[in-house]
């Protein structure tokens, strides 16, 4: 029972925070699914309204496989290791935050807005990764 709620409440908490803040915002109503890819915030948000069912499969799914054995490791291992870890853990979400704003930038609209993107998408990670870190060190 544990095991699965160590699996089920990290995605289930993080996807409940950034529901929360979608669903209450003052645009929810306004989103669009034709939004989707512009590069700003209510872009993403229009994303994550329509994608919601689809993204927590994938959450659930990466905690599973990903994240659990990696977390059974941290536990295990030294001061020096963990924060090693949590580096590495850092830098897989700017690439890959660099990797989504890449493929959402348009050229025209300079390096500017690149570099604005990837912040974004490295802070929406780093939150989500951050909230499921803390609820699964609250669970050991």
């Amino acid at each position: 029972m544990r095991k699965l709620l160590k699996v089920l409440l990290p995605p289930f908490t993080g996807f409940l925070l950034f529901f929360a803040g979608v669903r209450y915002s003052s645009v929810y109503f306004d989103l669009k699914i034709d939004e989707i890819g512009m590069g700003n915030l209510k872009s993403f948000m229009a994303f994550y309204r329509y994608a919601l069912p689809l993204l927590f499969m994938v959450a659930l799914l990466t905690q599973l496989l990903i994240v659990m054995p990696v977390w059974r490791k941290l536990v295990k291992t030294t001061l020096a290791n963990r924060i090693n870890i949590i580096i590495d853990i850092c830098f897989v979400c700017v690439v890959l935050a660099f990797g989504i704003s890449y493929t959402i930038w348009e050229p025209e609209t300079g390096v500017n807005k690149l570099v604005k993107l990837t912040a974004f998408m490295s802070g929406v990670q780093v939150i989500y990764w951050s909230i499921n870190l803390w609820i699964l060190y609250l669970l050991e």
